[in-house]
């Protein structure tokens, strides 16, 4: 995914026209129309405030990693979801998951993986 597909999808996850994204930052709106469509790159200082702006790293928004964290391939993220929330910087959208946050996922998906099953073992045994 290019810059400008990375930008826009960041926008979009805040639900900001490109208008709105302009007024907040004080980018023009043509400017950020030319990043998002990877017509015109911004310079390092606008990266910076377009991070900030958005909570991610420069890195992710030039090449779609966080620096902090490790570049996993496909064969090496674990199938089992309980796994593959202790991996480190795990997110959800733009957000890095806290321990907090995913002891609340784990314990939500506990709830519905047990009341499903629940439900499967009742229908089967009548």
């Amino acid at each position: 995914m290019s810059l400008g597909k990375r930008l826009a999808a960041l926008r979009d996850s805040k639900d900001l026209t490109q208008k709105q994204l302009a007024q907040l930052t004080k980018i023009s709106r043509s400017r950020l129309s030319l990043y998002e469509t990877d017509k015109r790159e911004p310079d390092l200082q606008t990266l910076k405030q377009l991070a900030g702006f958005f909570n991610v790293s420069i890195d992710y928004l030039v090449i779609g990693y966080d620096s902090t964290s490790p570049i996993l391939q496909f064969d090496t993220i674990p199938n089992d979801l309980l796994e593959f929330l202790k991996l480190k910087n795990v997110r959800f959208g733009n957000k890095i998951l806290t321990e907090e946050d995913k002891a609340k996922i784990k314990a939500s998906l506990d709830i519905i993986f047990w009341d499903t099953k629940q439900k499967t073992d009742e229908k089967y045994l009548k």
